[in-house]
This record gives C-alpha cells, sequence and structure tokens, in this order.
C-alpha cells in the first residue's frame, strides 16, 4: 500500500546556552597578587561543560509528540525519529537529521504504512556501507491483518528523500517482521551492526509479541536484515528478514527464560571484539513473581536459525533468580538500557546496563551493572543508586558512552509529581563507582515548569545529545525538545 506524504513543516528553532558551575571552591576574600609573568603565559582554563537546547522538532507545534529515538551517522550528524499526533485521532513516525549545530532537517515525510493509523515506538539507526544509511522501525495496527500491531523496519533513500519499506512481501505488499502477522508486536528496537569483521553493519530489530503457545504471554524476539538482490518479487526493498536464536519447546525462538511470562523493553547492542558480538536485555514480569532484567549473548551456532543461539549471562540455573540482574531478585525491575563501552581506551568493549530497581525504601532506584572483563559471564554492580534523591521515584535510564566515560540520564520525580531529566558520569574506576551529577542548577528543560515525558540520548566522543518530551502527551501538545551537552 503506497504511502501518503505531507508536507515538512519546519520547527521552531529555540538557542539557549547554560555553563554549567563547577563543583565546590569558595569566593576570595583578600585581594588577589597580581600574575606573575609564568601565571601570565599559562593557557586559559577550560570553560567547563555546557549545555545547548538546540531546539524543538515538532512537525506541528500544536501537536503532540512523544517516544524519541536517536542515533549518529559515521559523520556524528545527530539523527531523531519520534511519534506525533495528526488530526482525525491518528499518528505519524517522523524522522529529521541535525545540520550544522542549530537546525533540522526533515528525512521525508512520514515514515508510516498507513497515514490513517496510530503508529508508536520508533526506533532510528544507522547501517549499510560506510554506515551512512538511516533505518527506521516502529510499530502500528494493520488494516490488512486486521488491525493487528504489525513491526515495520524501513531505509531511507537519500536520492528520492522517501523511507522505503524493506522485507518479505506478508500480504498486500507489507512487509511485516511478525512471527505471525495475527498476533500483536510492539516496542521494536533496531541498532546496526555486524558480526563478520569488516562487514558492513547490517539492521537488527528485537521486538515483543504475543505468544502463539501462550496467548496471555508476550515474548522477545530478534530478526536481521540480510541483502537480497535476487529480484524476487516478494522481497521488498532489497532485504529481507532473519530471525535470529535457536528454536525452544514451543517452535519459536523467543528470548524469553520463562515463555509464559510477559517480556518487555528489548535492547540490542554488539560489543566485545571489533563490536562484533550482539547482546539483547529485556524484563519478564508476571506470574507472581518480581519484574526481573535478563541479558543473552549472540554465540555463533551454523544449527540455529540466523547463525546465532542465544545464551543468558549470567547463566540459568533451576531458579531464574540466578541469571537476573537486579540488585535484588526479590525486587521488582524493569525497562533496563544497554550501551557497549570501555572506560580504558584501546580496549573492547562490554555490554552496560542501566534499569530502575525498587530499592529498601519502595521507591524506583536507577542502578548500573557492567560485565565483568575478566570472566565475561557474569555482571557486576558499578555504584549505589544514581537518584539525585533516593527517597523519590526515577524512570526511564539511559546510558550512553561519551569516549570512554558512561553518562546515564534519566527522569526522576521533583517530589512534587512532576520528573525532570538528570545526568550523571562515572567519575572513578568502575569499581569505586561514584557517579558525579552533570544536571544544570536550572534543570535542561526549554519550560521548567512542565513535566518530562520519555527520554532518549546518544553520544559521539565529545558530546551527549539528549531528546525529551515536555508535558504530558496524553492530554497537551506535548513538545520534543534536543539538547547537547558537552563535558
Amino acid at each position: 500500500m503506497k504511502k501518503l506524504f505531507q508536507s515538512a513543516i519546519f520547527p521552531f528553532m529555540v538557542i539557549l546556552s547554560l555553563t554549567l558551575s563547577a563543583c565546590g571552591g569558595s569566593a576570595a576574600t583578600d585581594t588577589p597578587a597580581p600574575p606573575t609573568e609564568a601565571a601570565a603565559t599559562q593557557p586559559p582554563a577550560p570553560a567547563g561543560p555546557t549545555f545547548n537546547i538546540i531546539g524543538v522538532v515538532n512537525r506541528d507545534a500544536a501537536q503532540a509528540a512523544q517516544s524519541p529515538s536517536l542515533s549518529l551517522d559515521n559523520a556524528n550528524n545527530l539523527l531523531i525519529a519520534w511519534a506525533e499526533n495528526s488530526s482525525g485521532g491518528v499518528r505519524q513516525i517522523f524522522a529529521s537529521s541535525l545540520i550544522g549545530t542549530d537546525a533540522f532537517s526533515p528525512l521525508g515525510a512520514s515514515a508510516n504504512i498507513h497515514i490513517n493509523v496510530v503508529a508508536d515506538s520508533p526506533s532510528i539507526t544507522i547501517a549499510g556501507e560506510n554506515r551512512a544509511v538511516p533505518w527506521l522501525a516502529w510499530s502500528e495496527p494493520s488494516p490488512g491483518f486486521g488491525n493487528v500491531p504489525q513491526i515495520f523496519a524501513s531505509r531511507f533513500n537519500a536520492e528520492t528523500g522517501l523511507w522505503q519499506q524493506a522485507g518479505q512481501d506478508r500480504g498486500g505488499g507489507e512487509a511485516s517482521l511478525n512471527i505471525a502477522t495475527n498476533r500483536a508486536a510492539t516496542h521494536p528496537f533496531i541498532t546496526g551492526g555486524s558480526t563478520e569483521l569488516g562487514a558492513p553493519p547490517v539492521p537488527w530489530v528485537a521486538w515483543e509479541e504475543v505468544s502463539d503457545a501462550n496467548p496471555s504471554s508476550v515474548q522477545i524476539f530478534v530478526a536481521k536484515g540480510v541483502k537480497d538482490d535476487s529480484g524476487d518479487p516478494a522481497v521488498i526493498g532489497g532485504f529481507r528478514w532473519e530471525t535470529v536464536g535457536q528454536v525452544k519447546e514451543d517452535s519459536e525462538q523467543t528470548l524469553n527464560v520463562d515463555r509464559f511470562r510477559i517480556s518487555a523493553h528489548p535492547t540490542v547492542v554488539f560489543a566485545e571484539t571489533a563490536n562484533s558480538v550482539p547482546w539483547v536485555t529485556w524484563h519478564e514480569t508476571g506470574r507472581d513473581r518480581p519484574s526481573r532484567i535478563f541479558t543473552a549473548r549472540g554465540v555463533a551456532d551454523p544449527n540455529s536459525p540466523g547463525g546465532f543461539k542465544w545464551i543468558n549471562v549470567p547463566p540459568c540455573g533451576e531458579d531464574e533468580a540466578s541469571c537476573a540482574l537486579n540488585i535484588n531478585p526479590l525486587n521488582d525491575a524493569k525497562d533496563a538500557s544497554m550501551t557497549a563501552g570501555s572506560t580504558v581506551p584501546g580496549e573492547s568493549t562490554v555490554p552496560w546496563i542501566a534499569w530502575p530497581e525498587i530499592g529498601p525504601n519502595g521507591k524506583w532506584q536507577i542502578f548500573v551493572s557492567r560485565l565483568d572483563t575478566n570472566t565475561r559471564n557474569s555482571f557486576l554492580q558499578v555504584g549505589g543508586s544514581l537518584n539525585v534523591d533516593p527517597n523519590h521515584d526515577a524512570r526511564t535510564p539511559i546510558i550512553v558512552f561519551v569516549g570512554n566515560v558512561p553518562y546515564v540520564a534519566w527522569l526522576e520525580d521533583d517530589g512534587t509529581g512532576k520528573f525532570e531529566v538528570q545526568l550523571r558520569h562515572l567519575a572513578s574506576d568502575p569499581q569505586t563507582g561514584t557517579w558525579a551529577l552533570d544536571t544544570p542548577a536550572n534543570g535542561f528543560n526549554l519550560d521548567p515548569a512542565l513535566s518530562n515525558f520519555n527520554l532518549a540520548a546518544a553520544a559521539s566522543g565529545d558530546t551527549l545529545f539528549l531528546a525529551w518530551g515536555e508535558g504530558d502527551p496524553a492530554s497537551t501538545a506535548s513538545q520534543m525538545v534536543i539538547g547537547a551537552f558537552r563535558p
């Protein structure tokens, strides 16, 4: 079904620059001595961390924007995707790229397969030769499949300025990634990676899908894009999707530790040697047990579809708590974010994971763990709670590396029910686990009176980009704000 395209409306841009004050230090009370010749020749002190609000990306400022996703291309140009309401009670998936330092340019019009539906959960990445091709994955209900939510993925064609869906034709010219098109699939996560050293990255997508064996449960599946120039009319956009992982008891390639539980929030990264090993993290809830965080490494296996099987790290024993990453497996944990990085220049990257978990005081705390670089088969906690105030709830953590320094951004209740963006970086070795607060004194918001909804982050070697919604998208025309933090 052909897409209908709307005219792109350039967002109103707002530029705001804040210089973050240095921690500590007191004002001098004595008259300073005149500088010596040696002091006068010293280079000026660095300006210190800065934060700039780059702008707002809503195509229509009168409509609510939500669910941001960020990525960087091979030249460290920022890409952002988000979902935005349209008149008539529908929602479109849009994407833009940052041109220079203060202007956004639309990447095509709506990526929706059907413009008259409520699309959601966009995820953007870069793949292809020289990491130059933007890819989008998202969920939308398809009238052709009984209005059941499907996972779609498209790549951006720079020559036409259009999004081209990719994958096998599952009927009606729609390249759904669903394992079964009659089962609801939602919340995809897409990343570009390669398991072959030196080969161009291809898109990998993880998503949630209702189970066939148990309709009350939700499974995590992963598929990779495989280039297909065969000319087969059943292959749309020159790519097909190959599900990755061993087949389990119900003949499905689920990653679930317990296939009768509800799994959610998958994230995929490539880490270890030359960033060639796929990793997935997610959480499982239900069946009268705490919600728990799990992760799995992809291990080459020619007997498994997609050429890989998934191995839980740490290994699962008879009790699933043995392979849960929770600080306390008896407390709920959810919505993990994962990145690949190293605190030592030149060392291979390993997975780092941040998530919210109920602390001893009953409040949601942000915790971080990393793969043990010695055993490579277990995770080590890095510091304690990152909350600014452990007596307030925190949610939606995103972990990224700026060079060799991990940063975690999250949303935290200020004590009045209003959630604000907070940011910390690791200011010590991982064993000590000291996280320094980077949040500006006046916060990150464009409008300090508004609560924040949704959060995304991406980083280059010297800049951390943040995206968040200001205002409740369910009741207001929430604006999608983009900012840049430079340490």
